[in-house]
């Protein structure tokens, strides 16, 4: 610890006949003559100048506190250091100088500044970066929405200077759609896209970006979306839907097919086997899409017929044992066999398939059977499927929402309730393929006849 010593005279012989101190300290010697100029010798030997001057800050006695400037220059002999820390202590000695913590408020406050006059580019990276990376899954979706409907628009304007009517020409026409283009309104991209919006100014406001927010009271401009109830609930849906997903049938093909110009579908492929038995495997089980496109090997033991899905890929953070039927077993031990992936469904341009390519490959084949009836669903709605599918065979809601790794809000299902429930969820889904299994059948004069997807 430095502690202070008698002024020393001015000369290089004074510095040089000073003692080093103990090991691990320092001493500080001011020097006469009322410069504030002063040396500390450390144990080593080597010695630095220093500036002192008193401050109006009081300490807790109420006496002014002494402050020392560091001037960068080491001492050495005959080399005229002390000449030139002389004259740069007496150049500060004419200078109002901050106190440290002077100077961290200065430096906040200029940082602050620049961050103000940050571009949305920026911002959007930052808040990327910063809080969707670290606090949500699907930050993804968050950076997709911003890099093609913000970034374009707003990235070379500051943040500072975006306002509420901004805000609104962004989502507005999106809610509401345009007759005389063609573009149908499509509420819930419009609420989502405000959405991600006001979340990337509340992360600008709490880092001292904005000072206002932008979507402060903003209503979501599509309303309040209904919930969906879309589910396959008769055997005529259901049997297309097996249809489309056979992979030795004519809609899972890898050969590519274009469909005419100017059509909602043009350019994009058939649904390719990997995306077909993924589809099948979310039937089966009632497992969200990304999870069954992430399934990996090691998540699977086909010999006990189960899939334990991580915590770390489920919506709740919660692990979830799945069991597995002897039909879904069959076919992955199928892929298994010719597999060369860490991954179950590998992707052709990533490591694997997601959510994307599921909903294309149905949005291709329901457009086409619009033609017979079919009400067009997404891939969540196979979900809501297996939910109603095992309603219907009067499965009880608390075994249901095991097998949909739903959380018990209770105390003892969220502190006291460790059971896996296993063989419920089994017998659920047991109960679930049988009944599939009974409307899968095909009738006499029911027979579902699909052309080839030319």
């Amino acid at each position: 610890m430095a502690t202070k010593q008698n002024k020393l005279p001015m000369t290089e012989a004074a510095i040089a006949a000073l003692p080093a101190p103990a090991k691990g300290a320092s001493r500080i010697h001011r020097f006469d003559g009322g410069t504030g100029l002063a040396v500390r010798v450390f144990d080593s030997g080597k010695r630095t100048f220093l500036y002192c001057y008193t401050s109006d800050d009081l300490d807790s006695r109420g006496m002014r506190v002494e402050r020392r400037v560091a001037l960068g220059i080491e001492w050495t002999k005959g080399g005229g250091t002390l000449a030139h820390a002389r004259d740069k202590a007496r150049e500060l000695a004419g200078k109002p100088l901050e106190s440290n913590r002077e100077k961290l408020q200065r430096l906040r406050a200029e940082q602050q500044e620049s961050a103000k006059e940050i571009t949305v580019s920026k911002l959007i990276d930052r808040y990327i970066h910063e809080h969707a990376k670290q606090k949500k899954r699907s930050w993804k979706e968050d950076e997709s929405r911003l890099d093609q409907h913000v970034r374009p628009v707003w990235g070379e304007r500051k943040a500072k200077d975006i306002t509420r009517a901004d805000v609104d020409a962004l989502v507005s026409p999106v809610a509401l759609g345009d007759t005389e283009q063609g573009i149908p309104p499509r509420k819930a991209e419009a609420n989502h896209r405000l959405a991600v919006v006001r979340k990337m100014f509340s992360f600008a406001v709490d880092k001292g970006i904005i000072d206002h927010h932008p979507c402060m009271r903003m209503s979501a401009p599509g309303g309040k979306i209904p919930a969906r109830t879309r589910a396959l609930t008769t055997a005529k849906e259901l049997r297309l839907f097996w249809r489309m997903t056979d992979k030795s049938g004519p809609w899972a093909r890898e050969k590519r097919h274009d469909w005419p110009s100017g059509t909602p579908w043009e350019g994009r492929g058939r649904m390719s086997p990997t995306v077909a038995d993924a589809l099948r495997l979310v039937l089966a089980t009632g497992c969200r899409a990304n999870e069954a496109t992430g399934l990996t090997w090691s998540e699977l033991d086909l010999d006990a017929a189960q899939w334990l899905l991580p915590g770390t890929r489920s919506k709740n953070k919660r692990p979830n044992l799945i069991p597995l039927l002897p039909q879904i077993v069959e076919m992955l031990r199928e892929r298994r066999a010719h597999s060369t992936s860490e991954y179950v469904f590998p992707g052709k341009k990533a490591a694997h398939i997601n959510d994307k390519n599921m909903s294309e490959a149905l949005g291709y084949a329901c457009a086409r059977l619009q033609r017979i009836g079919l009400q067009p669903f997404v891939t969540h709605d196979l979900r809501r499927t297996v939910e109603t599918g095992m309603a219907a065979a009067k499965v009880p809601k608390e075994y249901r929402d095991r097998v949909l790794n739903h959380v018990d809000g209770s105390v003892g299902g969220q502190h006291y309730n460790v059971h896996d429930y296993a063989d419920e969820k089994r017998e659920a889904l047991e109960k679930w393929a049988r009944r599939l299994e009974i409307m899968l059948k095909p009738e006499q004069n029911n027979v579902v006849q699909l052309r080839s997807a030319k």
